[in-house]
């Protein structure tokens, strides 16, 4: 895997992660941040599967 695409899956892992803290916070109860997880966990996979 090159440094970049090791970087990459970093900063997606960051935004997934802190998109968790928020939802928490939420009490899981908002929707947009719920969307917007499932699209990062998403994006997160189909990087590390093309990678």
């Amino acid at each position: 895997m090159h440094c970049d695409d090791k970087r990459t899956l970093f900063v997606l892992k960051q935004g997934i992660e802190e998109t968790w803290e928020s939802l928490k916070k939420s009490d899981f109860t908002d929707e947009y941040l719920i969307k917007k997880l499932n699209n990062e966990i998403q994006e997160y996979f189909d990087y590390r599967k093309s990678s």
